[in-house]
């Protein structure tokens, strides 16, 4: 019975051993400022995040060239340590105001994203927010400590030429287009907390009263101030600001109805009550800007100082960077490495 009990007891701890082995294997060990180990586990997570989002299979060598960047990772953030590099709320909160205005502008908005939006899209690429943030703290460390340790190289960089500038608009003229816009004033009853049909009936007789009170000749703008449910407008004409044809997300939020009404109306003219996915409106046609293929002293619709050659220097300018910054990047990798203790545990990623 005796000899049952220690049998029992060794295979318990031999497999729990096993168990344990199996979980926090070894990938990497990675040492300049303090030891810090990179797991299986850590780097299976990573390679499944990976092949979720790719939905392409990783082989060794993917795998090899993915514990290589999270070992460069820990390399630039234990540097950026030692040279007692931070970066401050107020950088995080400029950069993710950059981010929000990318945003807006690659999903042809014409301004920056909400807060809502913005966590949505977030919520969307896999990341909680507070992941987000945590990344983001680790890329700006990152890119502070790179451009102080090699700013003489960044200082180097060239701005681009006028025949650089030139080909690149001839390569991709066809980029660089003012689609259709109109641009008007409405007067805006907002349906959006009203869940009751006898509501929503109730705010459609509201604005077919106003506009009963727009063809007894009050004008546009006093009625405007006096019923308008946009606040942000109200006081500005009922301004809603440039609506472009291949905004596709205000089409979304709008209702293709809706939408599509501005574009089939002359400038100055006045519609009846339109409704809206968000409420009902009625609009006052403001101007109308036709498609137009740019050329490179135009200055980019609407209301923009900003001409196609200023954005095309600005665009090869950021390409330029990007690669110095990869450079750049590389070379401190290689430097740190030389004097960085680094093991890497190849038995234990070859599965």
């Amino acid at each position: 019975m005796r000899n049952i009990f220690f049998s029992s007891l060794i295979l318990l701890l031999v497999t729990n051993h096993i168990f344990t082995d199996i979980i926090d294997k070894t990938a990497a060990t990675v040492k300049l400022e303090k030891l810090e180990v990179i797991t299986v586990k850590q780097l299976r997570q990573k390679i499944e995040a990976i092949e979720n989002r790719t939905k392409i299979k990783l082989n060794l060598e993917d795998r090899n060239k993915l514990l290589d960047l999270l070992i460069g990772e820990i390399l630039i953030s234990q540097a950026a340590s030692m040279e007692k590099i931070t970066v401050t709320k107020s950088e995080i909160n400029a950069r993710i105001k950059l981010a929000k205005k990318t945003g807006g502008l690659s999903l042809n908005l014409n301004r920056e994203l909400t807060d809502t939006e913005f966590r949505s899209l977030i919520q969307q690429s896999g990341l909680t927010w507070d992941e987000y943030i945590k990344q983001m703290e680790k890329v700006s460390i990152q890119q502070k400590y790179v451009m102080q340790k090699k700013q003489p190289f960044f200082d180097s960089i060239a701005e681009p030429a006028e025949d650089e500038i030139e080909d690149f608009y001839q390569s991709n003229k066809t980029a660089f287009v003012s689609p259709d816009m109109v641009r008007f004033k409405h007067i805006f009853i907002d349906t959006r907390n009203l869940t009751e049909k006898k509501e929503k009936d109730q705010a459609q007789n509201r604005a077919e009263e106003i506009y009963r009170e727009l063809q007894n000749g009050i004008p546009f703008e006093d009625l405007v101030v006096k019923y308008s449910d946009d606040k942000s407008s109200r006081y500005k004409g009922g301004d809603f600001g440039y609506l472009r044809r291949d905004d596709q997300a205000r089409k979304q939020l709008l209702g293709k109805e809706f939408f599509e009404a501005p574009f089939k109306m002359k400038e100055g003219e006045i519609s009846g009550v339109l409704k809206s996915n968000i409420g009902f409106h009625i609009i006052k046609i403001a101007e109308i800007v036709p498609f137009k293929l740019l050329k490179l002293n135009d200055k980019i619709p609407p209301q923009s100082k900003v001409t196609v050659r200023d954005e095309i220097r600005a665009q090869l300018m950021q390409r330029k960077q990007a690669e110095y910054y990869q450079q750049a990047l590389l070379d401190l990798l290689e430097e740190l490495k030389k004097k960085a203790e680094i093991k890497i545990f190849e038995n234990n990623i070859s599965w």
